[in-house]
């Protein structure tokens, strides 16, 4: 097939297979979504100054890095532009040197605008402009709708069953607007089979029931549509209110972690609560998953290099420690992958003595950055490997390393020509590649920016559950959704060089390197965006 005669999807289809990656169960880090939607970042920034003004907040330092990124997007975004010159107004004014110097007249006018973004936001989108570039178009939308709480499986099946009939921006964002409407949170009565050590109230707790074996069957007897023939034990019964099914399974999933939490400490044992495995939400004919973990955290250096249980100090005790610390953002207990997950990048990207902690995510921003190029052109590389034949093909498939084809990739790209690519994802991912290469410091200083803030926020919502410890913020299930795919991303990078050089990189060094590289890159002492870290 010869590159020339590749597809030509618009920019359109372009947003929604970009909103399909970012839906997606399985997407790699490199084409997942980091952010979050504005109007969950204003409600971030309401957060910090209730902080402030009640004490708990030090500094300013993490009300001003909010304010900063939410006065940006609001005034881009298509979905606050008849407010944004009030917006950036009130954030500007909100931005202050001391906690005390925080206004709560200004919060107060701030929260009231906070509330009319939300609620008029994919409407204000309809009437966007016709050139809003395709990746912010899908990254706003795409935050948006997640940070509203729907699950991304739903979307994603909202997506496949509507994209078909819709053909222009303006009417996804009515489609996606209307389905906002109709689908408010709603009580879902969700099932988790389980066994569980300890008595359990004989009556309902709160928004949850243990329900015996034979109560569990006459249940889902009652209210499931199709027989359920699987073997159980009983369960709990939890009301939650979301706005899909899968979000509520979601939901019930954290309850039965929380009460899983407290068996673990509730004697000197190692007693928990053991789920089968799956769920049933009442009126739903659908099994679902309760088991399967959603925190996209990749580590693939040690699997590539066959070091997955290499004992022989291949990789430093700090690193090792990391990535135990690491495998905590598995857990299904949102603070336990904060913090541990904060905890693994802080040991190893913070020098001693160094005060200023959140340096740790600015200088792991700077590997993820650099590592993106050379991630984005892989998959490209065997794509067109797999669908083309002709010389980049056949030299591609003579190429001795991954290195030696993604530069050919690159070096075909910069000459304006095209790879042989008939997925519309991947036709996205060519052409942000495109723009990396055309343009490397300005697209990878943008990049960078994205990768920062969504760092930055999980070190500050580390700051909240241990310095606070509360599980209460609004951007905490946005951050886990955001920010774990990155840490891996980054922590990959570091493994990777450790193995490669015999444990003689250090992270802090390899983030210097990386840090270096970035201010040079586009200039005539710059290397090629694909060998930032080489």
């Amino acid at each position: 097939m010869d590159a020339r005669q590749a597809p030509s999807p618009t920019d359109f289809d372009l947003v929604c297979s970009r909103l399909r990656d970012f839906f997606a169960e399985r997407a790699p880090w490199h084409r997942r979504l980091w952010s979050i939607g504005l109007a969950l970042g204003l409600r971030e920034v309401l957060e910090y100054a209730d902080d402030c003004m009640a004490g708990r907040a030090s500094n300013t330092e993490g009300l001003r890095y909010v304010v900063e990124t939410a006065r940006r997007e609001a005034d881009r975004d298509p979905g606050v532009a008849h407010l944004a010159s009030e917006l950036g107004g009130l954030l500007s004014r909100l931005e202050v040197a001391s906690p005390k110097d925080v206004r709560r007249d200004l919060r107060d006018e701030l929260d009231h605008l906070v509330r009319r973004a939300r609620d008029d936001y994919l409407g204000r989108w309809v009437d966007a402009p016709e050139d809003v570039p395709v990746e912010f178009a899908a990254r706003t939308i795409a935050s948006h709708l997640l940070d509203a709480g729907f699950s991304s499986t739903h979307l994603y099946r909202w997506l496949q069953a509507n994209h078909s009939s819709l053909t222009a921006l303006p009417e996804l964002a009515e489609s996606a607007a209307e389905m906002v409407a109709t689908m408010q949170p709603r009580r879902f009565a969700v099932l988790v089979p389980c066994s569980a050590p300890y008595a359990k109230p004989s009556e309902p707790s709160g928004s949850v029931t243990w329900l015996d074996g034979r109560a569990a069957a006459e249940w889902l007897h009652a209210n499931v549509p199709e027989a359920e023939s699987r073997r159980h034990s009983g369960g709990f019964l939890a009301a939650v209110e979301q706005r899909d099914p899968w979000a509520a399974v979601s939901a019930a999933r954290s309850l039965v972690a929380r009460a899983d939490a407290r068996a673990k400490v509730a004697r000197l044992n190692d007693e928990g609560i053991q789920m089968d495995g799956w769920a049933r939400v009442a009126g739903s004919p659908r099994s679902f998953d309760v088991n399967h973990q959603v925190n996209h955290v990749e580590i693939g250096s040690l699997d590539r290099q066959a070091s997955v249980y290499r004992f022989d100090g291949s990789l430093p005790a700090a690193t090792d420690d990391a990535l135990e610390l690491a495998s905590y953002m598995q857990s299904p207990s949102a603070g336990a992958a904060i913090i541990g997950g904060w905890s693994a990048i802080e040991g190893l990207l913070i020098r001693p003595g160094e005060g200023q902690h959140y340096l740790a995510a600015d200088r792991l921003a700077a590997l993820v950055t650099c590592s993106l190029p050379r991630a984005e052109l892989t998959p490209l590389a065997h794509q067109h490997m797999r669908i083309a034949d002709d010389t980049l093909a056949n030299q591609l498939e003579e190429a001795e390393s991954n290195y030696a084809r993604v530069k050919l990739v690159a070096s075909h790209l910069r000459a304006g020509k095209r790879l042989a690519l008939t997925d519309s994802s991947d036709i996205a991912a060519q052409n942000r590649t495109i723009g990396i290469l055309m343009d490397p410091s300005g697209e990878l200083q943008r990049i960078r920016r994205y990768v920062t803030e969504s760092l930055r926020r999980l070190y500050n919502q580390r700051n909240l559950i241990a310095h606070s410890g509360s599980f209460r913020s609004a951007a905490l299930s946005a951050t886990t959704r955001t920010a774990f795919s990155l840490v891996g991303a980054g922590l990959d990078r570091i493994v990777h060089a450790q193995l490669q050089a015999d444990r003689a990189t250090s992270p802090t060094a390899l983030a210097a390197r990386a840090e270096a590289e970035l201010r040079m890159v586009g200039t005539p002492g710059g290397r090629p965006p694909i060998s930032l870290l080489d």
